[in-house]
């Protein structure tokens, strides 16, 4: 059997963590793909073209999240691919990581999550991997103490 396949889509996700080292996840309506499923929380990220570069499509979503300016760092690379409405989806996805101080009330849909809890979601669907991937890249990833401009 032959499954049809969608053009690859290409993805900034953005993992933004407070001084309390809590993640911030954004609420997703699954809609029209999964209309029986309850809304899920995600990693903040959005579709660009991959002819822009990928620090400058991380900015700009760090300026539609109305987070504190910041720099962020490139962490990695990944490809997700799933299985929906009957065809292979596959999405590049490259991953930063930016620290902020945590200020101000996150807008409609956006919410911090402390690690634990996001280790054990009881009331809030989140993919898969997304545990296994933040706590990967969070101790590997976070240096101690308060967040700081530069040397």
């Amino acid at each position: 059997m032959i499954i049809p396949r969608r053009p690859t889509e290409y993805w900034i996700r953005l993992i933004a963590v407070d001084e309390s080292s809590r993640v911030l996840l954004i609420r997703e309506d699954v809609g029209e793909e999964y209309p029986a499923s309850a809304p899920a929380w995600s990693l903040p990220g959005m579709r660009h073209d991959p002819k822009m570069a990928a620090e400058d499509a991380a900015e700009v979503l760090l300026a539609r999240l109305a987070l504190p300016p910041a720099k962020p760092q490139r962490l990695r690379q990944r490809t997700v691919s799933a299985i929906i409405a009957g065809e292979v989806a596959r999405r590049e996805e490259i991953l930063f990581l930016v620290r902020s101080d945590g200020s101000g009330s996150p807008g409609e849909g956006l919410c911090w999550h402390p690690l634990p809890e996001i280790r054990t979601p009881a009331d809030r669907p989140l993919p898969s991997d997304v545990a296994d991937l933040l706590s990967d890249i969070l101790t590997a990833s976070l240096p101690q103490g308060p967040i700081s401009d530069g040397p």
